[in-house]
């Protein structure tokens, strides 16, 4: 069934293209050339696809003129595809009609009657069975290049049926709207949008079935030279209608036009937003069911000497069933907001270059190709290093029912290039003490007892209690919490012959006399702990709680200052203690 379904939208795809390649020339548009036109584009379709997609023949066409207008008719059209399971789909009929035109005749009006049924046949002799009622689309194309400017797509309703497995798909209205407008300026804006309702599918595979009410993309983008993007929109298309030479070597060639992709455009934004998903199983039980969902991309400054990029992904109201996970556990809301920023554009295009300068080589000589393969690869290395981005946590949060999480970051520079590098950030936890029970795998769990002695205890909005962090990194203190430095959590380094060695939670947790030496003092000092011999997470915050108490740094590490403030002489650990 996925493979139906990305077959549909490929198709339809194929067919619009089909449509943008057959532009009239001249004021009575003429019946053979406008054959040839059809036949020219189906003889590159392979080409242009990189092999994915190929014509494999159809009835005789049918080339009429009504009235004003020339009207194309193929019926029985069969494409195959590279994928062998895949095989080959049949389309019933596909009508194109030139219409009229536009602005003197630069813009030709095309419609198109889209397939009403079209058949899958997979190498195994399964076929499905894709079934399209009232699909239709418009589009407005160039006449000198065939390039398209404005579609339209518009089906009331969409059935996927696989007999063999008894699989399905329905889908309800679906429509697709793009253009390219050209600014007075001379620059120019690509508006898409998407919108597919109503979906419903059953697999007995599973045995599940479910739906989701609404998926819609919107997505725009722009640039300040329209000649520039034509020039572009020209160098991709000939290349990829150059059948002269195998896809690998149009490959490389298209990464040696990869720097100059990025230039005909200032920003690019998409937006894919999904409504009411549900999963159930074969006997109705609900086992997922989802309110909202969606993701957002975005990128600007490409025409500055800055730019930067942004990606979200986020969801809310999720519920799953209790045979897949508890309820305490099912995180009902999760966001996930980064970027980048202050990326030099200037080092973004020799980055590019020096990419695609590696792929032009691979056909050259083995000795020469390894040199110049080096030589790029430190081309790359010096682009990455003039990037000196800034690093955002605009948002990660994470809700169950008794926990949430949410952190808010930003850091610029590198940890590697230390010079200029800082980081930042702050951090806020609803139910802390509920984190175990989330199961195993947490990070750091048996730090957590130190880490609620170091958290400021606030009250929320909703005057429910959470525990706040602020998070920094700078060398030389590479991890601060609260302002307490807690690098010697990530610090393996042994202790040296004859000193003591440094206590701090770890799994399997450390033992021996020096431990019980420190819950000793610890108890001396009126720090309640339990006297094991075992530095478990407990211990950990005891000793967190006296550091707090005295003034010192607090991390819940046993060392030399530590075991000082505590009283007790530099003794070597116990022969056979854990280190």
């Amino acid at each position: 069934m996925n493979s139906a379904s990305w077959l549909r939208s490929a198709v339809t795809a194929i067919i619009v293209g089909l449509a943008l390649a057959t532009p009239a020339r001249g004021e009575e548009p003429d019946l053979d050339r406008f054959k040839a036109e059809i036949d020219a584009f189906l003889g590159r379709l392979e080409a242009s696809s990189n092999g994915v997609v190929k014509w494999a023949g159809s009835d005789p066409y049918e080339i009429r003129r009504e009235g004003g207008a020339l009207v194309a008719v193929i019926a029985n059209a069969r494409l195959s595809f590279a994928a062998q399971q895949v095989g080959h789909l049949t389309l019933d009929r596909v009508e194109i009609r030139q219409i009229g035109q536009r602005e003197d005749g630069k813009l030709i009006e095309l419609a198109l009657s889209l397939p009403k049924e079209m058949t899958l046949s997979e190498a195994d002799g399964t076929e499905t069975k894709i079934a399209l009622k009232d699909a239709s689309a418009n589009t407005l194309v160039e006449a000198g290049s065939g390039r398209g400017r404005e579609t339209t797509i518009k089906i009331a309703g969409t059935r996927i049926d696989q007999p063999k497995t008894g699989a399905w798909v329905s889908v309800g209205p679906i429509s697709m709207a793009s253009k390219l407008v050209g600014e007075p300026d001379g620059g120019w804006s690509g508006p898409v949008e998407f919108e597919v309702n109503e979906i419903a599918y059953f697999i007995p595979q599973g045995p599940v079935g479910g739906g989701i009410n609404r998926i819609v993309f919107k997505g725009n983008s722009d640039g300040r030279r329209l000649d520039e993007l034509d020039k572009l929109r020209e160098a991709i298309e000939t290349l990829q209608n150059d059948d002269s030479q195998p896809p690998e070597a149009r490959g490389a060639a298209f990464l040696a036009v990869l720097p100059t992709i990025a230039a005909p455009f200032g920003t690019m934004r998409g937006e894919l937003a999904l409504d009411g998903l549900t999963v159930r199983s074969v006997t109705g039980e609900a086992l997922v069911s989802l309110a909202k969902a969606g993701t957002t991309t975005e990128i600007t400054g490409l025409d500055t000497e800055k730019a930067s990029i942004r990606f979200s992904i986020r969801h809310e109201g999720l519920d799953l069933a209790p045979s897949l996970l508890e309820e305490t556990k099912v995180p009902h809301r999760v966001v996930l907001d980064l970027g980048v920023g202050d990326l030099s554009t200037q080092a973004l295009r020799k980055l590019l270059q020096a990419v695609g300068a590696m792929a032009a080589e691979s056909g050259t000589k083995e000795d020469e190709s390894q040199q110049k393969k080096q030589q790029g690869m430190q081309q790359v290395l010096g682009a990455v290093a003039m990037l000196n981005p800034t690093f955002h946590i605009y948002d990660i949060a994470v809700d169950t029912e008794d926990v949430g999480v949410d952190l808010t970051a930003e850091a610029t520079g590198s940890p590697l290039a230390p010079k200029g590098y800082t980081a930042a950030g702050d951090l806020v936890v609803r139910g802390f003490d509920a984190i175990p029970k989330l199961g195993a795998g947490i990070p750091f769990a048996e730090y957590l007892p130190v880490l609620k002695e170091l958290g400021v205890e606030e009250k929320a909005p909703d005057g429910s209690p959470r525990l706040d962090f602020h998070l920094a990194s700078a060398p030389p203190k590479w991890i601060t919490i609260n302002g307490n430095d807690v690098s010697a959590w990530f610090d393996g380094a042994e202790a040296k012959a004859a000193q003591p060695r440094v206590l701090r939670p770890s799994d399997p947790p450390m033992q021996g006399n020096d431990v019980k030496s420190i819950q000793r003092a610890l108890s001396g000092a009126k720090v309640a702990v339990e006297q094991d011999g075992v530095y478990n997470s407990p211990t950990a915050a005891a000793v967190a709680r006296f550091q707090k108490q005295n003034g010192m740094n607090v991390n819940g590490v046993v060392d030399g200052a530590t075991r000082q403030r505590l009283g007790l002489a530099a003794e070597a650990p116990r022969q056979g203690g854990r280190n």
